[in-house]
């Protein structure tokens, strides 16, 4: 936890002299509104291609593809637009480069080789784990199980009689 804070502490540094840095060559004016339109624009990003992501995801889902590396993929969108939220020229080239489709991809790729990711189903589905390599897809082969019954069913019919029915009986 300490790493953590002084690394948010030498950022905050090293942003503050970067852009004392750029002020002093473009003038204070033109660093806020370049970091404005720079942050505006990483926005709409991370929303246009956080949306194109989970579309991605629920078509793997309903083709019975494990979406690791689509999840993998919308972490570094989220931790883009965690670095938007920073401000500072640093952060924005960082978020800028994962926005790149092909710079997550390989990202993803890094990730999931170098840990063997196993991926396992619950529930009432049945699926045999299959290991993820780079660049694979996982189809599982489903076998349902029937759901664990309990209790007894009752098959039957009925016929409502209240007070105020006028119809005769």
């Amino acid at each position: 936890m300490a790493k953590i804070a002084f690394g948010f502490f030498l950022l905050f540094f090293l942003e503050l002299w970067v852009i004392i840095k750029v002020g002093s060559v473009i003038g204070a004016f033109m660093v806020i509104l370049l970091m404005i339109l720079a942050a505006g624009y990483g926005v709409s990003l991370v929303r246009s291609q956080g949306l194109r992501t989970i579309m991605t995801m629920q078509q793997q889902l309903a083709q019975g593809i494990a979406p690791a590396s689509t999840m993998l993929e919308g972490t570094a969108l989220l931790f883009a637009g965690a670095l938007f939220i920073f401000p500072g020229f640093l952060t924005d080239m960082v978020a800028l480069l994962l926005l790149q489709p092909f710079v997550r991809r390989w990202l993803a790729r890094k990730l999931t080789s170098s840990q063997r990711w196993q991926v396992y189903t619950h529930s009432t589905v049945e699926s045999e784990a299959q290991r993820v390599e780079p660049d694979s897809e996982v189809i599982f082969k489903e076998k349902v199980k029937p759901a664990p019954r309990q209790g007894t069913t009752v098959d039957g019919e009925f016929e409502r009689k209240d007070k105020d029915d006028k119809t005769p009986q």
